[in-house]
């Protein structure tokens, strides 16, 4: 009665953590971009648990404790993290046609594609070698045990592919916001905001 929307956490449907309605919330227009958005988040769930298991497979055959927990964690934060910094912005974004919904999407979404086309790659730079499944670690690994190597190949392939879908992503999404007039709305509401603050 107040005009308050209460979203019930419905999905996934066994154990209900989130609200997610894209079939009655989202317009028909934009359905498939979201669904394809949602099969980038659920991607990276995936690829990341993966990459538990590929490590965990490392560390049992005495790669050191480190590497598996850090891949635990970059679960536990990237899960909860991609689902509120860039899925859930695109998500309102798409229901409320939102200009700066959309601007917060691409600026966190670009760091997630900077993520897993670095996890794909994996150099021993950043974060500690083993700890994610790409290409690098794949190749040393393989040499040492052929179970694991094929692990982190895996978990490589994984990590592509969630690359190529993301890149796809951001291109139907950047196309559609750049054809519905919502870039040169948010270039307008940035002058105002730069105005009143002049002022």
């Amino acid at each position: 009665q107040a005009g308050i929307v209460i979203e019930e956490k419905n999905w996934p449907p066994f154990l209900p953590l989130i609200h997610h309605d894209i079939a009655n919330e989202i317009p028909t227009h934009l359905q498939r971009m979201q669904y394809f958005a949602f099969a980038s988040f659920l991607g990276l769930v995936f690829c990341l648990f993966w990459n538990v298991v590929a490590v965990t497979s490392a560390w049992i055959k005495g790669e050191g404790v480190k590497i598996w927990l850090l891949a635990i964690i970059y679960f536990i934060s990237g899960v909860p993290g991609a689902y509120v910094l860039w899925y859930r912005p695109l998500y309102n974004a798409m229901r409320t046609d939102s200009a700066l919904k959309f601007g917060l999407f691409f600026l966190l979404y670009l760091f997630h594609i900077i993520f897993v086309v670095f996890a794909a790659v994996a150099p021993p730079a950043v974060f500690e070698g083993k700890s994610l499944a790409g290409i690098l670690p794949a190749i040393d690994l393989i040499s040492v045990n052929a179970l694991v190597g094929i692990f982190y190949f895996i978990g490589f392939g994984l990590f592509a592919l969630e690359s190529l879908l993301s890149i796809w992503v951001i291109q139907q999404v950047y196309m559609y916001f750049r054809g519905s007039g919502k870039a040169a709305e948010m270039k307008r509401d940035a002058t105002r905001g730069a105005m009143r603050a002049a002022f």
